[in-house]
């Protein structure tokens, strides 16, 4: 039986990252915060990615535990040095976990149809349609080096990448190089070949439109950036 998740709109998922950069540069109020990340956790329960909502979730209550145990012993240095890291790591995850939360269960085509439909122009879409392919190429292309590189007997483990440095360096970052040179000029011939630069209207198959879940994201999103300073 397939698992039956609410589907959001790729928009309404990019105003939560813009919300969390927000966050980020003029920082909230615990409280704000803290509903932010609760709102982004609801998104992920909603979405069909319970396992990573959960993980951020827990995860950021840990780093506000070790905040509000550490911050009595700040005048000593180590704990100031941790306390500083755990607000810290408190302070940029919700805007790791609002990107987690865009890519969640939204393909990559559905972003480029999104980005269409809001007109953006073609000098800025064929690079990011370029750089949103980029990155999962590279990743299968370091699987397959580290493949072939086990069943050489060379860094069969993960330790032995940080034990053989050069090693390291002349059998994965070397490939990885020249792999991301190709992987470019690849995937912009690709992107020209099937059109992307035609300036008429295209036509896709994923259909891109604001439903009631996506809203109500924007109308939570809003009340939070208004009085996100001020709870």
């Amino acid at each position: 039986m397939a698992n039956v998740y609410v589907k959001f709109d790729p928009r309404s998922k990019l105003a939560a990252i813009i919300c969390a950069s927000l966050f980020l540069i003029l920082p909230a109020s615990f409280k704000g915060e803290c509903l932010f990340v609760t709102l982004l956790y609801v998104g992920f329960l909603l979405n069909g990615g319970w396992k990573k909502g959960t993980i951020f979730y827990v995860f950021f209550w840990l780093l506000t535990l070790g905040d509000q145990l550490l911050f009595p012993l700040i005048d000593h240095p180590v704990a100031a040095f941790f306390d500083f890291a755990f607000v810290g790591n408190r302070r940029m995850l919700p805007t790791i976990m609002a990107a987690a939360f865009a890519v969640n269960r939204t393909t990559i085509s559905e972003w480029i149809a999104a980005l269409k439909k809001w007109q953006v122009p073609f000098a800025l879409l064929i690079p990011l349609t370029v750089l949103f392919r980029f990155f999962p190429t590279i990743v299968q292309d370091f699987k397959s080096i580290r493949n072939a590189m086990k069943y050489r007997g060379i860094a069969v483990s993960t330790m032995d990448l940080f034990i053989h440095p050069l090693q390291t360096l002349e059998y994965i970052i070397v490939p990885i190089l020249m792999s991301a040179e190709n992987t470019s000029s690849d995937l912009s011939a690709a992107a020209l070949v099937r059109g992307l630069g035609n300036p008429k209207q295209h036509t896709s198959i994923y259909t891109i439109q604001l439903r009631l879940q996506d809203y109500f994201l924007f109308a939570v999103l809003i009340i939070l950036l208004v009085f996100g300073r001020t709870l």
